[in-house]
């Protein structure tokens, strides 16, 4: 077949379908027509008012009306979509022709549903993305969920241009004061309603956006001149006219400038529904009068006369008239006197009835009720609404580049929320993300408040302050206060201030004086998460300004900046593919966990593709309960310190060429020339293939026991306060001597080796690759790993011996010692040896956070990259994280999925072979899956009060947990 005879066959095939297509729709169209009497035609052109939560003598009501006056359709307004969906199966059944269904859900259902439906950012806010792909997604979105609840019209979108601040009705309702991007959007939005099913309403013609008065309580003016009107207000409808939006509604307004008739609302006025906009601006399809229940028009007009004016206008349907029975008494004795023609009418039912085929109403309306409301609040609707919010964003100034922020480099960082509950979203995030001091203020701010404030503040060199609980109305200041603007003012004098707006962006007229702003235009959870995840780079700012506030905050103002591969905190499971309701398992095993005795808290973090879904807490540091977990709470990571701290320090002196793991480990430690080790090499030591001893006992040679064979330190080694040669501390006021550290190396360094070298899980080889660190760097394992990573990655609850920089109480003790060192170990390492090593050690002694895990296994999942700065090649990752020749289960350092035949099983089968990370002796594993873009993170103290408790393993919680996590995935 010839190129120019299949496109002939394409265009005659389209063309026949669309013929017939059109002729089905005429078809159907005539014979329904054909069938209404006049009456019935003239009840077609109302829809009336409906409510899902008015109780039975509504919904009899609205019963009569359908019946009585077959008229053509439902407005429904507030209840739930269970009771709304019902009600319209019935009301549906009772109409010979299927009823139009609308509803005003400009941002979604949830405009008329608040806690039913998913509330989608507002139209001002979607002003700012410039994707404009984006929002067809959102009209798509809108659509699906529209046609489950059985609606069949949106009243949207709002093609308003917003010009007037003052604006008390449209504001945040309209995408912004620019007429194309005003088009653009509402162009886009009407597209996706309208290819899936859902006929689209650009409202409010002639354009409401430069009012001052509500439509609803009175008549607004606007006042401009026609040229004006041409390019400002009437721009995005004559293009919606044009490009094929399926209705307009006509706005209650008086503009003099198209009709300077007194008191004619542009509803009423025929010079503007007939004139303007049918024949100037040639529009045929459906014109719906705005609400004549309102003030606007019933001030000057009878509720009988209102409907009848209006259909002599031009318009088609008459929304939510005050009375049927008066507007069709009305509308008959137009036609009577000659001021409606019967033609006008019948064309006006002709349309209606056309739109009703194209929505789909040829055909049964039933709705299904099952699973409506999780349909209403789906995976992939939670997930848009996620990229809308984070694409919205916009960086109104960012004097010396402060954002994205660099805690290295913009000194003590503190955030100040006013207005906003404590331990907001907002302030949450950023202290997952390492910043820990964190204020709060009200909205009313006494002399006394800002003072003690601005004291508290004084050593902090940046202070994110965030306000909260404004308002979108100008009548209302924007919900700012004087001692606000005050405070603000007096803040900024004294320091470096970057600003957080979680509201309306005209608000942004008070803070010219601040050089770094950022707008988020609403308090929404994931507003909040997206504006922290954003200061912190981990996604990008890209949104302008839709309006304009001020000279320096004006329409088309923002900045864009680059992610910065970090992990985004508290994200909805559903943005990131995974089903939030199934994850809710980990709970349950959690729950059970605890309640079994095995472990009395833990934190649990989950992440998928760079995005945290989920990080809690469970329990209490102790069976006691009166100390619960926090995400801060300091763990003792045990093991996991072999790859945290020991194995990440190799990779780094890897890739600068400081250490071949193919080399004896006595290149670089030359006490182990001349012993057994001589010639053991550093890459069989990280895969435990090296014929070392799995553990020795180094403290019982320091003890001393009592005639009923209780242990106790030895005075010899040992000392309750630090004094010469004894000041290694062990545990709370218990100090060892100092050489002992060095006998230490030299009983590993003599012991014997095992007759082969099979694998056998050994701490020796790394308690001794710590000091070939220190011999190659010159600095110790700790000093290095703090300046080389825990620093620049802002994981700043990771460190050996914690005490030094926090209190025992934010640390989850880990015993009840009754062996060696006989007290609470809380803050001490755990482990005999590293304790005896003062704390720092290759194979045991630091702690950590599940968040602070969480950003170093992502960074090694980013390929070596995190937060702009790249910490190791891409080489190094992959052939440290690569299972070796040889092993089933070991990397170099790092543990990884078991899977060789009949070997225990490390972690839940659903994992991916590729998983690496390690697990604790303490209760934790930290495992990340490069299949899968997973982490799984699970850090607990279950050896409390007793390490002899192992239900952690014996109830096999921790890949139960991990299995919940791939069960979750959508597929």
């Amino acid at each position: 077949m010839t190129l120019k005879y299949l496109f002939l066959t394409i265009t005659l095939h389209a063309t026949f379908m669309a013929f017939s297509q059109k002729t089905a729709e005429d078809r159907w169209v005539r014979e329904r027509f054909d069938a209404m009497s006049s009456d019935d035609r003239i009840g077609q052109l109302f829809m009336i008012r409906a409510h899902s939560n008015l109780g039975d003598d509504h919904v009899a009501s609205v019963e009569n009306i359908i019946k009585t006056y077959h008229i053509g359709g439902l407005c429904f307004f507030q209840g739930t979509p269970e009771k709304e969906a019902e009600l319209t199966n019935r009301y549906q059944a009772l109409s010979a022709t299927p009823l139009f269904i609308a509803m005003d859900a400009e941002w979604g259902a949830s405009m008329r549903m608040k806690e039913a439906a998913i509330a989608y950012p507002k139209q001002l806010t979607l002003g700012a993305i410039q994707d404009n792909r984006l929002i067809y997604d959102f009209g798509v979105q809108v659509a699906k969920e529209l046609k489950r609840m059985g609606v069949n019209i949106n009243f949207a979108p709002d093609a308003d241009v917003n010009t007037n601040p003052k604006n008390p009705v449209i504001n945040d309702r309209s995408f912004g004061e620019d007429p194309r991007n005003v088009l653009a959007k509402a162009f886009m939005y009407m597209q996706g309603l309208q290819d899936n099913g859902v006929l689209a309403c650009a409202k409010h013609f002639p354009g409401h956006g430069d009012a001052s008065v509500d439509s609803h309580v009175d008549l607004p003016l606007i006042a401009q001149s026609m040229a004006r009107l041409q390019s400002v207000e009437l721009a995005p409808f004559r293009g919606l006219a044009q490009h094929g939006i399926a209705s307009i509604m006509a706005a209650h307004l008086q503009v003099p400038a198209i009709d300077s008739a007194a008191n004619t609302p542009s509803s009423l006025s025929k010079k503007t529904i007939t004139g303007l906009l049918r024949e100037k601006m040639g529009y045929d399809g459906l014109i719906f009068t705005d609400a004549l229940e309102m003030k606007g028009i019933t001030k000057y007009y009878s509720k009988g006369d209102v409907s009848a004016k209006c259909l002599e206008a031009g318009n088609d349907m008459l929304l939510l008239p005050e009375s049927v029975p008066d507007a069709i008494e009305s509308i008959k004795r137009y036609v009577s006197e000659g001021k409606i023609d019967t033609q006008q009418i019948n064309t006006s039912v002709l349309r209606i009835l056309h739109a009703k085929y194209r929505a789909g109403l040829n055909s049964p309306q039933i709705v299904v009720l099952d699973n409506l409301r999780n349909d209403l609040n789906s995976a992939e609707g939670i997930a848009l609404k996620t990229t809308l919010i984070r694409n919205a964003l916009t960086l109104v100034r960012n004097a010396d580049h402060l954002i994205p922020l660099n805690q290295n480099t913009a000194g003590r960082i503190a955030t100040l929320s006013i207005g906003g509950k404590p331990e907001n979203i907002f302030q949450q995030i950023l202290r997952d993300y390492g910043i820990a001091d964190q204020y709060n203020l009200p909205k009313g701010i006494s002399p006394d408040m800002a003072k003690n404030m601005l004291d508290s503040l004084k050593s902090i060199q940046t202070v994110i302050v965030s306000l909260h609980s404004l308002d979108s109305k100008a009548s209302a200041d924007y919900g700012m206060t004087e001692s606000m603007k005050t405070f603000l003012s007096d803040l900024s004098r004294q320091t470096k201030v970057a600003l957080i707006v979680f509201g309306n962006p005209y608000v942004l007229k008070y803070f010219d004086n601040i050089p770094v702003v950022v707008e988020a235009y609403d308090e929404d959870p994931i507003s909040q998460a997206a504006a922290a995840q954003g200061l912190m780079g981990a996604i990008p700012f890209s949104g302008k300004l839709p309006v304009s506030a001020s000279p320096l905050s004006k329409s088309g103002t923002g900045l864009t900046t680059v992610s910065m591969d970090k992990l985004l905190f508290n994200v909805l499971p559903e943005a990131a593919g995974l089903d939030g309701k199934k994850l809710l398992k980990i709970d349950s095993i959690a729950a059970a966990l605890i309640a079994a005795g095995a472990a009395p808290g833990c934190q649990i973090l989950v992440a998928k593709d760079n995005q945290v879904v989920y990080n809690k807490c469970f329990g209490f540091l102790t069976y006691d309960k009166t100390q619960p977990v926090t995400k801060t709470t300091l763990y003792d990571m045990a093991s996991i310190t072999k790859v945290a701290a020991t194995t990440i320090t190799l990779m780094k002196l890897f890739d600068e060429k400081k250490i071949d793991v193919y080399s004896p480990l006595s290149t670089y430690l030359p006490y182990l020339k001349g012993t057994n080790k001589e010639n053991m090499l550093i890459r069989d030591i990280l895969i435990h293939q090296a014929a070392l001893k799995a553990w020795i006992p180094f403290y019982k040679e320091t003890l001393d026991s009592t005639a009923d064979k209780k242990f106790f330190p030895s005075q010899k080694f040992y000392a309750s306060a630090p004094r010469q040669n004894y000041n290694v501390p062990v545990a709370k006021s218990l100090f060892m001597r100092a050489d002992y550290k060095d006998s230490i190396k030299m009983i590993i360094a003599r012991s014997p080796l095992r007759p082969n070298t099979d694998y056998v899980y050994s701490d020796m080889g790394m308690i001794l690759m710590a000091d070939a660190i220190k011999n190659i760097t010159g600095k110790t394992l700790d000093a290095f790993a703090k300046d080389s990573f825990y620093t620049r990655l802002g994981m700043n609850h990771t460190l050996f011996n914690p005490l030094n920089q926090f209190s025992a109480d934010q640390i989850a003790p880990t015993e009840e010692d009754a062996y060696f060192r006989n007290q609470r170990l809380q803050g001490y390492v755990h482990d005999m040896g590293a304790a005896m090593l003062g704390g720092v050690s290759g194979h045991a002694g630091l702690f950590s956070t599940a968040s602070d895990l969480a950003v170093l296994m992502q960074t090694l999942l980013n390929k070596g990259v995190y937060g702009g700065r790249r910490y190791f090649s891409t080489e190094a990752v992959r052939f440290f994280t690569h299972r070796q020749g040889g092993s089933t289960r070991r990397g170099l350092g790092w543990d990884m999925k078991e899977i060789g035949d009949g070997k225990p099983a490390n972690m839940s089968s659903k994992a991916s072979p590729s998983t690496f990370g390690h697990s604790g002796f303490t209760g934790n594993v930290a495992w990340a899956d490069p299949e899968n873009g997973l982490i799984f993170i699970f850090i607990s103290n279950r050896t409390y009060p007793t390490m002899e408790n192992n239900k952690i393993t014996e109830g096999n919680y921790r890949p139960q947990i991990q299995a919940a996590i791939y069960e979750a995935f959508n597929k």
